[in-house]
């Protein structure tokens, strides 16, 4: 039997993360291409993985407002 969990960010379904018979980790599959990075990382649990796709969540708007803010100033 498989455990799996699902991973939100806020309201987003981040992805899912499943565990097999027989192995030690839960395998991340993303469900959003914002998370594809994630795709196939594996994860003592569902804790650590949700806190992942926080923090890439996170990078990704400090990147994106680094990026706007850039294009601003080149303005």
């Amino acid at each position: 039997m498989h455990k799996s969990y699902v991973i939100e960010v806020g309201d987003d379904q981040a992805g899912l993360i499943i565990r097999e018979d027989g192995e030690r980790d839960y395998l991340f599959h993303a469900a959003r291409n914002e998370y594809s990075a994630l795709e196939g990382r594996r994860f003592a649990n569902a804790l650590l993985a949700e806190r992942a796709a926080i923090a890439h969540a996170s990078s990704r708007r400090r990147r994106r407002a680094a990026h706007h803010a850039l294009e601003a100033f080149a303005l």
